[in-house]
């Protein structure tokens, strides 16, 4: 069942993350910052713009998105589930779980909306998360605004934040 909430985003990041992580922010490298992500196995994180009232929703296979909007960014990361039965989705103040029954591999699908409207209400910045079962998922810039630099090499090593 899809899962909307609000979230207050503080330093420009979004994290998901296994609920049971130690140590679940990334460090975030020049290339990471440009690249819009920070990725290791059970955590990953997307920078977003400056702002702090977001909503997010989260999505499983083929759910259909009650966010309506066009993305400005589509990145699209793997996430190894292999903890509890959840995983968190929030920033540094704040936090929500949400229950994924099992454990596997995923491809995860961030989409950044600069504008939308969800209940007929508008918001300025939205975020969307679907998490699909995939063997073999990749990494891919699928769509990429003025912040982002798309054309180098992607780095997709990222270490803890201490």
């Amino acid at each position: 069942m899809a899962e909307i909430f609000p979230l207050f985003v503080s330093y420009q990041q979004l994290a998901v993350f296994n609920h049971s992580l130690d140590n679940p922010f990334n460090d975030w490298k020049p290339r990471h910052v440009s690249q819009g992500f920070s990725w290791r196995a059970e955590s990953v994180s997307f920078r977003v713009p400056e702002g702090e009232n977001y909503i997010v929703e989260v999505l499983q296979d083929s759910e259909v998105s009650a966010l309506i909007g066009e993305p400005s960014r589509i990145i699209l990361t793997p996430f190894l589930r292999i903890r509890d039965n959840s995983v968190t989705v929030g920033s540094i103040t704040e936090e929500n779980s949400i229950l994924i029954d099992e454990a596997a591999k995923y491809q995860l699908s961030f989409e950044l909306l600069r504008r939308g409207v969800y209940e007929e209400k508008e918001f300025e910045h939205g975020i969307r998360l679907r998490f699909v079962k995939e063997e073999n998922p990749i990494f891919e810039i699928r769509k990429a605004d003025d912040e982002m630099d798309a054309s180098s090499e992607l780095e997709l090593v990222a270490q803890p934040a201490e």
